[in-house]
């Protein structure tokens, strides 16, 4: 190659360099002379502003019910209520719910529900606690607030719990005449009628002079019936409470013509009295099987006695050898351990609370140191000429300080205690501190009386009327009179929680206490009872007894 030729390579070798080699074919070449043309530049912008998220919402809970303590007989029910305030800010468009839980599970637990205008709240609950063991049984109840009504989205500290605890106690026995030793006939369970059902009847085996049986007591599964019976030699029965099947029997031999008087139980002990002159004694015997444990001597002359009461370890019976006279045995040992006066000849057992013993004379109220037997007021009225033979009843100690009692004794023209008494009589309130009476009824009347929650239940033949009394007044509260084809009421009157038990001639009834309308009925008259296993027994017979036990199953 020539010189002319490689100095022109070189020439357009540099040039493209010089023209920032490698661009494209055809694009725009600067002019080497002309200046580079600076970029544009871009509009100022102020900085922006991040957006700023809402307000959280936020609810506030307040629980106003404090620790809640219950109480629950065996099989029972029972309802508690939660209340409270709520209130939210921020809410927006966001909605509230309300929920409660139970760590225990003793509650049943309501619905979620959307919290109610206006920022109170209010939750009924039921627990099942009867069902449970007895014994005391605790937890923690809490109520939250939520977003959704899952409650799957609960707002931030937003709860509150109350503490509780239900103490689940036996149903009680019934132990004596009106199933304690109050006297007051009032069983605190809640029945349902719609489940009463005819379990088994049970007959008097033999015949005897009277025929009768007289009103049971019961205890742990048994239930004690003894024959009414004079001259003779009766016997006292333990029947099985589901069945009717005799557990076992003590006959008591003819010891110069002891009558055989109702039974009492108490801590696993029956007790019963024979009377007559020689043959006159407290007998006890061990419940579950009959294995006999005391027989103790007292005094009377001929007499027919109620059942004995039974409390704080002493066993209290009236009778005398011409009446009037108290007396208290060891429970156990069945040593007498005083006597005192008070009373009648025959057909009375005394109430008896933690401190005093309280008697009625006919006449007057008598009230005895239940330790020791010494008289420490004599309250009502001057002799109206009562009969001091037979009283046919009971006092019952009604609220503190109070006991109501039949004024005058009755006769029911049979010597027999399973035989009720023939007259209406007024019922009278003794204020026991002031030693005084508060009030006396207008009416009279002729069932054994009942008392629950401050209300006295009476029935009275004339006018016709199973009467609620106010316990404080004496007022009359409300009345129900059956129908024509009933002209009579009898033997006692048993309350539970909702139900009043009554007879007359024709039936015996279940008053429903709301509605004061019956809701069961059963033509079967007689002396009620109701057992610790929610049994309803009934000794038939309006005026005297037919001999037949006859067993409801109540659920």
């Amino acid at each position: 190659m020539r010189l002319t030729q490689l100095c022109g390579v070189i020439l357009v070798s540099l040039a493209v360099t010089a023209c920032g080699g490698g661009g494209k074919k055809g694009a725009a070449q600067p002019s080497p002379t002309s200046p580079s043309t600076p970029p544009a530049t871009p509009p100022a912008t102020p900085p922006s502003t991040p957006p700023q998220p809402a307000p959280a919402a936020e609810v506030q809970l307040t629980l106003t019910t404090p620790a809640i303590r219950l109480k629950a007989v065996s099989g029972d029910d029972v309802d508690a209520v939660l209340d409270g305030q709520w209130s939210a800010t921020n809410l927006g468009s966001g909605l509230v719910y309300l929920q409660v839980s139970d760590d225990h599970g003793m509650f049943a637990m309501p619905a979620v529900q959307p919290a109610p205008a206006g920022g109170a709240y209010s939750f009924a609950l039921t627990s099942a606690a009867g069902r449970r063991s007895v014994g005391t049984h605790t937890g923690i109840l809490t109520v939250r607030a939520c977003a959704d009504a899952q409650c799957l989205t609960p707002y931030t500290n937003a709860s509150k719990s109350v503490e509780y605890s239900i103490t689940v106690i036996p149903t009680p026995e019934w132990e004596t005449l009106q199933g304690n030793a109050a006297h007051d006939g009032y069983v605190p369970i809640t029945l349902d009628p719609s489940k009463f059902v005819k379990a088994w009847q049970w007959t008097r085996p033999t015949p005897g002079v009277i025929g009768g049986i007289n009103s049971v007591a019961t205890s742990e599964g048994l239930v004690f019936v003894s024959e009414d019976e004079y001259a003779g030699s009766p016997s006292l029965y333990a029947l099985d409470t589901a069945t009717g099947e005799i557990r076992w029997k003590q006959q008591f031999t003819n010891n110069w013509s002891p009558a055989l008087n109702p039974p009492a139980t108490s801590n696993g002990n029956v007790y019963v009295t024979t009377t007559g002159h020689g043959g006159t004694f407290l007998w006890s015997f061990k419940a579950k099987d009959g294995t006999p444990l005391a027989q103790s001597s007292f005094s009377t002359q001929w007499a027919n006695l109620l059942a004995p009461t039974v409390k704080n370890g002493r066993v209290y019976v009236n009778a005398g050898s011409y009446g009037g006279v108290m007396y208290a045995f060891d429970a156990t040992s069945g040593t007498k351990q005083w006597e005192g006066v008070g009373g009648t000849y025959g057909m009375n057992t005394p109430a008896v609370d933690d401190k005093y013993l309280y008697i009625h004379d006919g006449d007057a109220l008598a009230v005895l140191d239940a330790g020791s037997g010494e008289s420490v007021a004599r309250i009502g009225f001057a002799s109206t000429g009562s009969s001091l033979y037979d009283y046919h009843g009971a006092p019952m100690i009604a609220s503190a300080d109070s006991v109501i009692a039949w004024k005058g004794g009755a006769f029911s023209g049979r010597a027999a205690s399973s035989a009720e008494p023939s007259a209406n009589r007024q019922l009278v309130d003794y204020g026991i501190s002031r030693k005084t009476t508060r009030w006396s009824s207008i009416k009279s009347y002729k069932t054994q009386p009942a008392i629950a929650k401050g209300v006295v239940y009476a029935a009275s033949d004339n006018p016709k009327s199973l009467d609620a009394i106010d316990e404080a007044t004496g007022v009359v509260l409300w009345s129900w009179v059956p129908g024509t084809s009933d002209t009579k009421f009898h033997r006692n009157i048993v309350v539970t929680n909702n139900l009043l038990f009554v007879s007359t001639d024709r039936a015996l009834y279940a008053i429903d206490l709301a509605t004061h309308r019956p809701v069961w009925q059963s033509a079967t008259p007689g002396m009620v009872a109701i057992s610790g296993q929610r049994m309803l027994f009934v000794t038939t017979g309006t005026t005297l007894s037919d001999g037949k036990l006859v067993a409801f199953r109540t659920r």
